[in-house]
């Protein structure tokens, strides 16, 4: 059963995290960036608690990752309760992406943190800081987690699956070294843009090659020769639209959920 308070307290402490970063843009967050995030709580306190969602949302396959109808009833009224403010914006990449909500109050923020469950608080601290407002790469995280890859489009995720699997998101969201701050960040992009940059014109001050270029020669016997290559495979495929259809076996396959396959 959903505990709508828990859900209500996880979308305002996840608003909360954003607006501590360093970025002012960073500090706004859509309804598809809340309700990934939202998820992602959920799956983090399931590896403790033998399965079960903190909120105890149905969380279902839907479009571009794991989705509820009800999380997304709950942004707007849970985020006018801490006068989080509104903003439109024009998008046509992504459904329920032209919202963004913004609230900065460190002393809320810390008084939900004692509030919920630490497994919770920490994989949105981890989770918020590393991906932020970067839609495409959220998606991308969330679709291949467990629950994901072990479900077909319309399916109910099955929280267990972490446990039975043994690999805890902890180690798939991990840094392999202690993170930068947005701030850190920016920094080293524009240290390696500068050596790259220096690099680009030590390079071109360099003589060019002593060798001389020969280029290939186009005659009858190189195209001779491909049309031999091509005989030997056969008979291609005539220019036009074709049309290709999977099995639904492939969203259950090991080839979706055994990352050890390729």
């Amino acid at each position: 059963m959903t505990d709508i308070s828990k859900v209500d307290e996880l979308i305002q402490y996840i608003l909360l995290t954003a607006g501590q970063e360093d970025d002012r843009f960073d500090r706004e967050l859509g309804p598809i960036h809340l309700i990934k995030y939202l998820y992602l709580a959920d799956l983090s306190y399931a590896e403790f608690h033998n399965g079960k969602a903190y909120t105890g949302l149905p969380w279902r396959f839907h479009h571009y990752g794991p989705y509820c109808e009800e999380a997304l009833f709950r942004i707007e009224p849970a985020l006018i309760l801490i006068n989080a403010e509104k903003r439109t914006i024009e998008s046509t990449r992504y459904e329920d992406d032209f919202i963004r909500w913004s609230k900065s109050d460190d002393q809320l923020c810390t008084q939900l943190f004692n509030t919920l469950d630490l497994s919770v608080t920490g994989a949105i601290n981890r989770l918020v800081h590393r991906y932020g407002t970067d839609t495409a790469k959220l998606l991308d995280f969330t679709y291949k987690t467990k629950p994901m890859l072990h479900a077909a489009p319309g399916d109910y995720l099955d929280f267990t699956i972490i446990q039975e699997e043994g690999e805890s998101i902890r180690a798939q969201s991990a840094e392999t070294c202690e993170p930068l701050t947005r701030r850190q960040e920016k920094k080293r992009a524009e240290q390696l843009s500068q050596l790259k940059s220096r690099l680009k014109q030590k390079l071109s001050k360099r003589q060019q090659p002593k060798f001389k270029f020969t280029p290939p020669r186009y005659d009858d016997v190189f195209f001779k020769g491909l049309e031999q290559l091509d005989a030997s495979v056969g008979e291609g495929l005539s220019y036009g639209e074709y049309q290709a259809s999977f099995s639904d076996d492939i969203w259950k396959s090991k080839t979706r959920s055994d990352t050890g396959l390729s």
